[in-house]
């Protein structure tokens, strides 16, 4: 982050958007939420990942590291009202069940919009990546099962099957094309009003990709395979989120293959991304300096080993040929190798307050430990809501908390989120950012995430606009914090 600048934001993923047609779209609530972020004295807008969203429906498991999730399409701007309601989305339970009946709907815009746009420059900017999605996802459409189990001759993409297929299929693969065209179109359009409105788009971007990914099937000797099944897979060990560690089970990069084409593989994702945010946070940074190396028949991460990662050559690659800002997720076991590495490269760190009272005086997380390049949260995506957290009843906790922010022991949970918000907005932090569910002091029930656990993420979402009478506190504080 730039030096002396000091920002406040809130995290905010299109899906929690408010809809009237399922989960949240590049639609008129965008634009909105731009307008209550400019009007509360707030300048960065924080989303998770994009990507086409595979298993569970996380944004960091994904079918591309490179195509936008189609369900982010607004409907209503390509089919009138009776089209939509005839395809009952709201009556969908799961973003799975929803991408489905989705799919269908997005046939009926391919068909309305077919030839009305000249994709030629769109598909030139992106053909590195954009027909091997094509067919990934039709083929996964037609047997219905990962890559590494479609028939021989599309496993290996056999080149006479292939042009076969493709042949067979250009309808399939200039629907899926337009959509990812419109998607862009209309992303761009809500990107330029919100860095009009002195609004940046904080994106975010998962180290590894999905095992069953178009990136890894059209790119196979970009990871360490053996058979074409991973030899290692990532995690991390025990840790604060889970006592088992987390098994992601994706495939581990052959860094000596990336090192000698110039990691292009890495440089052609943060590309992608520079065209759609103005500021990416590397999630799981630390594995730039080592990650953590399970087998592969695995059943927990506890069982793995650390391996020295690719480092400042891979760094040195992204943030010399890449125009966004970068912001390292340095959360975890953070080793002195993770902060100069992060240092060399001046790039901010994150601090979770939420952090920051199991501990001493000295606990890194506490605001009055924070450096000034760093980006600092109550907590993220991954955390229980604040009050969720407080309401939890661990009062030894809680009490520590309001010693903290010099407060009766008796006030309320209520006190303890104001006091929060208004620490991170003293503190030396350059930029704090706030979920919205903290801001609207939510329970649980509204948490996003909760790392290590398959079933039950991502579902959170708005059910109305925010109230804009919340928007004269935040001015206030960013105008007494020199936060504007």
């Amino acid at each position: 982050m730039k030096k002396n600048i000091r920002k406040s934001g809130l995290l905010l993923h299109i899906t929690s958007l408010p809809d009237n047609y399922g989960w949240g779209k590049f639609s008129k609530e965008c634009y909105e939420f731009i307008d209550f972020l400019k009007k509360g004295g707030f300048s960065i807008w924080q989303v998770l990942p994009f990507t086409h969203s595979s298993l569970g429906a996380s944004p960091y498991s994904a079918y591309s590291s490179f195509a936008i999730n189609p369900i982010f399409l607004d409907l209503s701007e390509f089919l009138t009202i009776e089209e939509l309601n005839s395809f009952n989305l709201n009556c969908c339970n799961d973003l799975e069940e929803y991408a489905k009946v989705f799919d269908d709907a997005l046939t009926l815009v391919c068909e309305k919009c077919k030839n009305k746009y000249d994709l030629s420059d769109f598909i030139k900017k992106n053909n590195y990546w954009l027909q091997d999605y094509a067919l990934f996802i039709l083929l996964k459409k037609k047997y219905a099962c990962p890559w590494y189990d479609f028939p021989k001759e599309f496993k290996n993409r056999e080149k006479i099957a292939m042009d076969n297929f493709i042949k067979e299929n250009k309808k399939g693969i200039d629907n899926i094309i337009l959509i990812q065209y419109l998607l862009d179109l209309e992303w761009n359009k809500i990107k330029k009003y919100a860095n009009e409105n002195g609004i940046e788009i904080f994106g975010d971007i998962p180290f590894y990709t999905c095992f069953d990914s178009s990136d890894v099937w059209a790119n196979k000797q970009c990871w360490l395979l053996e058979d074409g099944k991973p030899k290692l897979v990532s995690g991390v060990p025990p840790d604060y989120f889970n006592s088992e560690g987390q098994l992601w089970g994706d495939p581990i990069y052959d860094y000596d293959y990336l090192k000698k084409h110039n990691y292009n593989f890495f440089v052609n994702r943060f590309k992608k991304l520079s065209q759609l945010f103005d500021i990416v946070r590397i999630d799981h940074f630390v594995a730039f300096s080592r990650y953590w190396a399970i087998l592969p028949n695995s059943k927990t991460a506890k069982k793995g080993k650390w391996i020295k990662g690719a480092d400042k050559e891979l760094l040195k690659a992204l943030t010399s040929k890449c125009s966004c800002k970068i912001v390292a997720e340095d959360l975890g076991i953070v080793t002195d190798d993770v902060i100069k590495l992060k240092e060399e490269f001046n790039l901010s760190g994150v601090k979770v307050l939420q952090f920051a009272f199991d501990d001493d005086y000295d606990n890194a997380y506490k605001p009055h430990n924070y450096e000034k390049n760093c980006v600092a949260y109550i907590g993220t995506h991954d955390n229980n809501t604040f009050m969720g957290l407080l309401n939890e009843g661990n009062w030894d906790k809680i009490n520590r908390f309001k010693r903290y922010f010099n407060m009766p022991l008796e006030y309320g949970n209520d006190v303890v989120v104001d006091n929060a918000i208004l620490a991170l907005y003293k503190s030396s932090a350059d930029t704090v950012i706030f979920t919205v569910q903290d801001i609207l002091k939510l329970g649980s029930d509204c948490r996003m995430n909760v790392p290590g656990v398959a079933k039950g993420n991502w579902k959170w979402q708005l059910k109305s606009g925010l109230d804009t009478n919340l928007c004269e506190k935040f001015k206030y504080y960013a105008n007494l914090y020199g936060r504007n």
